[in-house]
């Protein structure tokens, strides 16, 4: 005769939750405070990002995870891994206007540009970027501070769950 557990199932992490979202974002160039001759026009910043309210901190609203790939400023394929925090500051036109700040590692500027990013000395950069943007419901908009040399515009969609 075969025992049968009955009780309640264990619970199981949930790793995207219901009020957790996945936002895709493009910016299509940099525009630099500098121009350099060496400056290619087209950037085309492509990020990936999870949202969430659930792990935040300094009173933000919510916080973000994400990876982006770009050509960089002079050309060279480069990647970005980051984390930050974003504070709501008012409601505008069904949305929220918002500041957020993302700290992370950038790959990708070599040879003869490698100076050209602070404490790159092992190919591997800490980059700090603020941001202020409107996010509605699924389309949003950000202007970011990259290095403080440069803004970049991106446009964004948040899919639902």
């Amino acid at each position: 005769m075969a025992a049968t557990l009955s009780g309640p199932a264990p619970a199981h992490a949930q790793w995207l939750a219901d009020e957790d979202r996945i936002r895709l974002a493009y910016a299509p160039k940099a525009y630099h405070f500098n121009p350099d001759p060496a400056h290619v026009e087209w950037n085309n910043i492509v990020a990936l990002e999870w949202v969430s309210p659930r792990h935040t901190f300094w009173r933000a609203d919510r916080s973000h995870l994400g990876v982006s790939l770009f050509d960089n400023s002079y050309g060279q394929f480069s990647q970005s891994v980051y984390a930050g925090l974003e504070w709501n500051l008012a409601r505008l036109l069904d949305g929220d206007v918002f500041a957020s700040v993302s700290a992370g590692l950038v790959h990708g500027y070599r040879e003869p540009y490698q100076d050209k990013v602070p404490f790159n000395d092992l190919g591997v950069a800490p980059a700090l970027v603020p941001a202020l943007g409107w996010q509605g419901r699924n389309l949003g908009f950000a202007l970011s501070l990259f290095g403080g040399g440069a803004l970049v515009l991106r446009v964004s969609y948040t899919f639902d769950r």
